[in-house]
């Protein structure tokens, strides 16, 4: 069973979907930099399936600026969709989940880190970016990106417009001291052939993060586990048997 979802935030819409909603355990994907509740190569549409055989519900909606959601591409920013996510969380409370978990793919795992409460049961940080500046958005600072920001106050990049706040907050999001305030399971999953976000974020977070706590590095694996879905997803599901 599925149904649409519409949560407000700042007299603005966000919209996703609410799938398998009579059990009384939910988990919400988070989607990445420029993605959107489907997941990279449609990876969240298959983890979905498998929460729901496994007695899951699963909320899924787009961020701000990923239509259907209002907002206007270059007007995203770390802080509005960590004000989106947040609001996804307390529609999940109010809806009477007795357990509500959270995984964040690449900057949704950040975004998950910022929005972190402590009613969240468990934490899943796929290729997560800890240090946004260490990532692949460091092209955003080449003097040709740069000059464009300067002449039109955007940047267009990846197919995406990108805001001159999004910009700037970028230097200053660096979320490894924040695993320490985290109180529930997590798992880190990452890939070592991660070229848009490396591997060693997770790595420094699992150090740094309370028990307890998983790491898988998979072999080969790049940015999205675009060939490594199932392994992904399985080590995913046999933590939560574990943790949720």
């Amino acid at each position: 069973m599925q149904k649409p979802i519409e949560i407000k935030v700042d007299n603005q819409s966000i919209r996703g979907i609410l799938e398998n909603p009579n059990s009384d355990k939910l988990i919400i994907l988070v989607h990445g930099f420029s993605g959107n509740m489907h997941g990279p190569n449609n990876i969240f549409d298959k983890l979905s399936q498998r929460l729901q055989e496994n007695g899951i519900a699963v909320l899924r909606f787009n961020f701000r600026g990923t239509k259907p959601s209002d907002m206007e591409q270059q007007e995203m920013t770390i802080e509005s969709e960590t004000a989106d996510l947040k609001a996804a969380i307390k529609f999940a409370k109010s809806y009477g989940f007795k357990k509500i978990g959270a995984l964040g793919e690449s900057m949704g795992g950040t975004v998950l880190v910022n929005a972190y409460e402590l009613s969240l049961a468990v934490l899943i940080f796929w290729y997560a970016a800890f240090d946004l500046i260490d990532t692949a958005f460091r092209e955003l600072f080449t003097k040709k990106a740069q000059k464009e920001l300067a002449e039109k106050g955007l940047i267009e990049m990846w197919d995406f417009r990108i805001g001159k706040k999004f910009v700037e907050e970028i230097k200053n999001v660096k979320l490894y001291d924040k695993m320490k305030e985290i109180h529930c399971p997590i798992l880190f999953l990452h890939g070592d052939s991660d070229a848009d976000v490396p591997c060693e974020q997770s790595k420094k977070a699992f150090q740094l993060a309370n028990e307890p706590k998983e790491l898988h590095i998979i072999k080969g694996a790049d940015h999205c586990f675009k060939n490594e879905q199932d392994e992904a997803i399985e080590l995913t599901l046999n933590f939560l048997k574990r943790y949720f």
